[in-house]
């Protein structure tokens, strides 16, 4: 808050505002301070000391401005009459441009942003005229006027632009051209099971974890010692692999072929170990797979103790 009179003009204590040279004067309160710094002709300030006028509207800032009333009166009379001022609070529909605005009452928001919009929109329509006329006056449908109208008829670029070819404007261009088809990625395969003529079949240095057959290897580099124990890892593995941990297979007999669905006890062949069925004597036995036990089981019926 400021107080202009013309015998004592200050300011009063708690105006936060800013007063010229103030930081540099010390000793004297507030409002004499401002008293004389207001008053020292060699202190530039500006010459209406108040920057609003206090008589027309005391301070009082009026919302939303006369000016956007009418500009949403005359929108509806032009264009529709779904808006216009006051709009009433509870409407639903769509505002535009009332989204981003906060803190004031709906009447004075709605009508706030359906001016803003209307100004937006005034000023498009204006340059979209704008871009027409100079289109016009370029295209000789348009006599042009003024100077600055003239003077686009002898600009290089005219409106509405042709297309022209490159090579008959005589324009240089990136032309394609033809390029080599660059070798897709390997996703990072694992060193140890990399073929031993592949280049990339070691490991990098500073590699901290377990390097198989390392603890024999010394004296080379890095790349040539880690290459030399992965290749001797890989015809390890593939060595045991097709000897020890080669799958056992098991030479018997084939069953016949002609098995027939209905028969229970089988003569060729023994009861699988889940049959839950009787075996003929089968508590009497005992040395014997569940199987080869239960083959034949009739034999015990017909006497056959063996």
């Amino acid at each position: 808050m400021e107080l202009v009179s013309a015998p004592d003009p200050h300011f009063i204590p708690g105006y936060t505002g800013f007063c010229p040279q103030y930081k540099y004067r010390i000793g004297d309160t507030y409002g004499t301070t401002t008293h004389k710094l207001l008053l020292d002709p060699t202190v530039h300030h500006a010459e209406k000391l108040v920057l609003s006028d206090r008589l027309a509207d005391d301070y009082q800032v009026v919302r939303p401005p006369q000016r956007d009333i009418d500009i949403v009166n005359a929108r509806a009379v032009t264009n529709d009459t779904i808006y216009k001022h006051p709009i009433i609070p509870g409407y639903e529909g769509f505002v535009p441009r009332e989204h981003n605005l906060m803190g004031q009452r709906f009447t004075v928001q709605a009508t706030e942003a359906l001016a803003e919009f209307e100004k937006l929109q005034s000023a498009d329509k204006q340059a979209l005229h704008e871009l027409l006329r100079i289109g016009a006056v370029q295209d000789a449908k348009w006599y042009p006027n003024t100077l600055s109208d003239r003077e686009l008829t002898s600009t290089q670029f005219k409106l509405p632009l042709t297309d022209v070819r490159p090579e008959c404007a005589g324009i240089l261009r990136n032309l394609p051209q033809v390029e080599a088809p660059l070798t897709p990625p390997r996703h990072s395969p694992s060193p140890y099971f990399m073929d031993n003529t592949d280049p990339e079949k070691y490991f990098k240095k500073g590699f901290a974890g377990h390097v198989p057959f390392g603890y024999a290897a010394f004296g080379k580099t890095n790349e040539a010692m880690t290459n030399s124990t992965l290749c001797d890892f890989t015809s390890n593995y593939r060595k045991r692999l097709s000897t020890e941990w080669a799958p056992v297979t098991i030479s018997r007999a084939d069953p016949p072929l002609l098995i027939k669905p209905t028969e229970i006890y089988h003569k060729h062949i023994g009861q699988l170990p889940n049959y839950g069925g009787h075996i003929p004597g089968a508590i009497f036995r005992f040395g014997k797979t569940y199987g080869n036990d239960s083959r034949d089981a009739k034999r015990w019926l017909r006497g056959d103790y063996n």
